[in-house]
C-alpha cells in the first residue's frame, strides 16, 4: 500500500531526506509547544474567577463590562472616520513573481488610546498596548492606491473580493460593547506635586491676608498687630496642613489594567464571551494534539524506511 512512499523515500538523496525528516521534526516540536501554551491560556481563562472593579484585588484579574471613551475624549478610526474606543489598521501591498504574489505590509497603525471599561460597581482604565485584541468588527477591502482617504470600505462591491494592489484591513471595537478583559490590575491615586501645593497654599494664604483680623490673629504672638517673619512662617506652615488636609479628602483613586511585567501572563481583550474564548482554545489546543502526533507518526515510518543517522 505504501509502496510508493518507500521508493519516494528511498530515492531521495541523503541532504534532501535530512532536510525533509529535520523540517518535520521542527513543525512537530513546535505544534507540542503551541498545544501546550493553548492548553495553558485556555486553563487560565476558565480557572480565572470575574471580579467586580471595586472589590478586585490588586495583580492578575478577570472583568467584565461595557467599554467607554475617557471623559472628554472621542477616538476615532482613521480608515472609515468610525467612533470606536480600540482599532488597528494595516495597509498590505500585492507583489507578484511570475505567477505567484505575494502581500507585503506597508501600513499598521495599532490605537494606543486610553479607554473605560464600566461594570454595576465602578470603572477601570485599560490600557491596550500589547494586548491580544479579539475585535467586534474585522473587514478586509481592496483598492487601487495605498491612500485609504481615497479607498472607503466597500464590502458590496468588487473591491470587497481581492480586486487591487492594495489590501486594507480594519479592525475595531466601538462604544457600548460588551468586553471581557484579562489582565494586570492596580490602582493607583492622584498624589500633588510640590509645584502644585505650594500654589496651593500661597493662594490660601493670600486669602488670608485680605481678613488679617479674622485668620491672622492667633498668629500674632507678640499682639503689636504686625506679623514678623517667624509668624509667617507658623502661618505658612499652617496654611499647608489645611491643604493637605483638603486634599486628603478629595484624594481619588484610579483603577488601570493593563499587561503584566511578566510577559508569560495573558493580556486579553475580547468582545467574544468568555465561554466562547475557551471553547476556541481547547478546539486549537486539541487539533495541535492531534497534527503532532500525525506528524510524529510520520517520523516513525520515515525512521523505519530510512534511519537518518548510520547505525
Amino acid at each position: 500500500m505504501y509502496s510508493w512512499i518507500e521508493y519516494e523515500i528511498l530515492g531521495m538523496s541523503r541532504t534532501d531526506y535530512l532536510v525533509l525528516y529535520g523540517i518535520i521534526a521542527a513543525v512537530v516540536g513546535f505544534l507540542i509547544y503551541y498545544s501546550y501554551q493553548a492548553f495553558r491560556r485556555f486553563r487560565f481563562i476558565d480557572g480565572t474567577a470575574t471580579s467586580k472593579i471595586r472589590s478586585a484585588a490588586q495583580g492578575h484579574v478577570e472583568l467584565k463590562g461595557l467599554c467607554e471613551w475617557l471623559p472628554n475624549d472621542t477616538i476615532v478610526s482613521p480608515f472609515s472616520q468610525s467612533r470606536c474606543v480600540w482599532y488597528h489598521c494595516t495597509i498590505d501591498k500585492r507583489k507578484r513573481c511570475g505567477k505567484r504574489s505575494t502581500w507585503t505590509n506597508i501600513s499598521d497603525e495599532c490605537s494606543d488610546h486610553l479607554f473605560r471599561l464600566i461594570d454595576e460597581t465602578g470603572e477601570c482604565i485599560v490600557d491596550p498596548d500589547n494586548a491580544q485584541v479579539i475585535p467586534e468588527l474585522d473587514r478586509t477591502w481592496y483598492g487601487y492606491s495605498p491612500d485609504y482617504r481615497t479607498q472607503p470600505a466597500r464590502t458590496n462591491s468588487l473591491l470587497a473580493f481581492g480586486f487591487g494592489n492594495y489590501r486594507f484591513r480594519e479592525r475595531l471595537i466601538r462604544p457600548a460593547t460588551q468586553l471581557y478583559a484579562l489582565g494586570w490590575f492596580r490602582t493607583v491615586y492622584n498624589n500633588p506635586s510640590d509645584e502644585f501645593l505650594a500654589a496651593e497654599v500661597e493662594e490660601l494664604v493670600n486669602q488670608w491676608k485680605i481678613q488679617p483680623q479674622r485668620y491672622l490673629r492667633d498668629f500674632d504672638i507678640d499682639q503689636n498687630g504686625k506679623i514678623q517673619q517667624g509668624e509667617w512662617r507658623a502661618i505658612r506652615a499652617a496654611a499647608r496642613r489645611q491643604v493637605l488636609s483638603r486634599l486628603k479628602k478629595q484624594k481619588q483613586e484610579h483603577h488601570l489594567l493593563s499587561r503584566a511585567d511578566d510577559k508569560r501572563q495573558p493580556f486579553i481583550l475580547s468582545t467574544r464571551a468568555e465561554e466562547d474564548l475557551v471553547k476556541l482554545k481547547k478546539l486549537k489546543a486539541y487539533a495541535s494534539v492531534m497534527a503532532a502526533f500525525m506528524l510524529f507518526s510520520a517520523l516513525v515510518m520515515l525512521s523505519a524506511l530510512r534511519a537518518p543517522l548510520p547505525l
